[in-house]
């Protein structure tokens, strides 16, 4: 009776160590008065223990206790399909040498096993302290009460697993809108670059038609590639990483960059690169520039006209770092611990509503998935930096 199955469906009926309820204590106070029998409960049977759902007619210890350790009838009577009708425990040895005889003076024992969900997980017993003929109406009348409690545990494991069901399908909802929700936000910066590079071209400023077309492209493939991942949610925040591929950090620095100028250009602020070390990194190219596009997006955002983003880099040994620094607003403490929060945003933030809180809890996950960190830093009036560091290859 110690298999995995019936000992795994014990657990999951959740009625180990569980508090008395009415609904079962009303069945053992039944069974007694109908029987007339002194004592009748609810087993659940474990490895170790007999635990008692309910019970009536116990005295103490055991009515505070409500368990006991070691081989009970109970044991016996989950070992068939009906009920164990014993008359009289001293006639056989077998019944003589259960411990219950002696510590509770058991003489007689009716059990019906108890299954849910075709596995039996305890019984529904009565015991009297004589030997006495049960009869064919009172072993009838516990195979009814058995069923009764059987029925209640049943509708119970129903009902825990239309919860589980329908908490996992509101998980899914909730994935759902947060699949929308982080394809909305970046989608809103290459769509921005693309609308006003057009407006570049309408106006035919031939001198800037080819480097902002291929700002143009570099867009639109940033955003076929978000688009692609609709077709799995995993992989739109999850890239594999088989599909990472050796890049050039300067290269995909400069093309964040070039990407973000149009933006920086009408907000009149200026994009500057720093020092650049060219340096090999593997990586999901479209991932890591929607990555650097958010920071620079974010520093364009809080940062005051005429002034400059920062755009740099260094390598050590086997680590890149790559940093956006603002000379903006900065933020206090209370908001840089903050900052990484999926769904948080400063006073100002919302006050511009013009985000929704995900673009550092999406460079998190990015950067994180790609075996990297990122941190952010900075004060009040003097700015904001975040940093992102990545291994990289050795240099030669």
């Amino acid at each position: 009776m110690g298999s995995a199955v019936r000992l795994a469906a014990v657990q999951h009926s959740r009625l180990l160590d569980s508090q008395p309820e009415e609904a079962f204590d009303s069945l053992s106070r039944l069974a007694a008065r109908l029987l007339g029998a002194p004592a009748a409960f609810l087993s659940v049977v474990d490895a170790d223990r007999d635990f008692y759902k309910s019970h009536h007619g116990f005295g103490s210890p055991l009515a505070e206790e409500r368990q006991l350790a070691g081989r009970t009838f109970c044991h016996y009577a989950l070992e068939g399909d009906g009920p164990l009708v014993i008359d009289d425990t001293h006639a056989h040895e077998v019944w003589r040498a259960v411990p219950t005889v002696q510590s509770l003076g058991v003489r007689s024992y009716i059990g019906i096993p108890i299954f849910v969900d075709e596995q039996v997980i305890g019984s529904f017993c009565v015991i009297d302290m004589r030997p006495r003929a049960w009869t064919a109406d009172e072993i009838e009348t516990m195979r009814q009460l058995g069923a009764s409690a059987a029925r209640e545990l049943g509708l119970r494991s129903a009902l825990a697993a239309a919860r589980i069901e329908a908490a996992r399908a509101n998980a899914l909802a909730l994935a759902r809108e947060e699949v929308i929700a982080v394809v909305a936000h970046d989608l809103r910066t290459p769509l921005q670059v693309l609308s006003l590079g057009t407006q570049v071209v309408q106006r035919a400023l031939l001198g800037q038609q080819e480097s902002t077309t291929a700002r143009m492209l570099k867009a639109v493939e940033a955003m076929r590639t978000m688009a692609d991942s609709l077709l799995s949610t995993n992989a739109l925040m999850a890239p594999a990483a088989q599909g990472f591929q050796p890049f050039d950090s300067a290269e995909l620095a400069r093309d964040a960059m070039s990407m973000m100028a149009p933006i920086a250009e009408r907000a009149s602020i200026s994009i500057v690169a720093g020092v650049l070390p060219s340096a090999t990194i593997r990586i999901d190219y479209a991932q890591m520039l929607r990555v650097l596009g958010n920071l620079i997006g974010n520093a364009i955002k809080y940062s005051p006209p005429g002034s400059e983003v920062r755009v740099s880099a260094e390598r050590a040994g086997s680590s890149l770092t790559l940093e956006v620094r603002d000379n903006g607003k900065g933020m206090t403490q209370d908001e840089l611990s903050r900052a990484f929060e999926r769904g948080w945003q400063g006073v100002e933030g919302m006050a511009r509503g013009d985000g929704a809180g995900l673009g550092l809890a999406i460079a998190r996950t990015l950067v994180e998935q790609h075996d990297g960190a990122i941190s952010i830093a900075g004060a009040p009036g003097v700015g904001t930096t975040v940093t992102i560091t990545l291994p990289c290859d050795r240099a030669a």
